[in-house]
């Protein structure tokens, strides 16, 4: 039976995080057929059937099962919210497929904060995030824009 372990985000404030911070390294895979097909159940997504079809995969010119990338970007979606913790809200995200995901990849998931601003009693932040796999190449650049409290209200980080 698969087993989903679940932890709640920590608590975190907009003075936990500087420009130039970078989150922990989060590492998944090796990257499975069944992880794209759980991923593509929880969401209604089976229409594309390169996706879990091996031969589907190879009739339309592929060396085989692609991961989709609406599935990785939400690897790295959830990474990045729980680095910013449950007090954090996510106002934008934007993620490029600029490579492939195969079975058996790895995927490495990075983010740094580019940009940390106050605006009106609450932080801002700007996130440069990308998944590289195994050899080196960014499969998927991404960036997030997200509000979090401020540890002292009213005070101008």
């Amino acid at each position: 039976m698969f087993k989903v372990d679940v932890k709640e985000p920590a608590q975190k404030f907009f003075e936990d995080f500087a420009e130039g911070q970078e989150m922990p390294v989060v590492t998944k895979g090796p990257m499975q057929v069944g992880h794209q097909v759980r991923w593509a159940g929880a969401c209604d997504n089976y229409a594309s059937e390169f996706h879990h079809d091996s031969k589907a995969a190879k009739e339309v010119g592929l060396p085989g099962v692609l991961l989709s990338g609406p599935f990785m970007a939400s690897y790295m979606l959830t990474e990045l919210t729980h680095w910013l913790g449950r007090n954090a809200r996510v106002l934008s995200f934007w993620d490029r497929n600029a490579g492939t995901t195969m079975p058996h990849d790895i995927a490495h998931i990075h983010a740094s904060i580019k940009r940390a601003w106050v605006e009106d009693g609450a932080g801002f932040v700007e996130i440069d995030c990308r998944i590289v796999n195994q050899d080196g190449k960014v499969t998927t650049p991404g960036t997030a824009r997200a509000r979090l409290p401020l540890r002292v209200e009213g005070s101008r980080a």
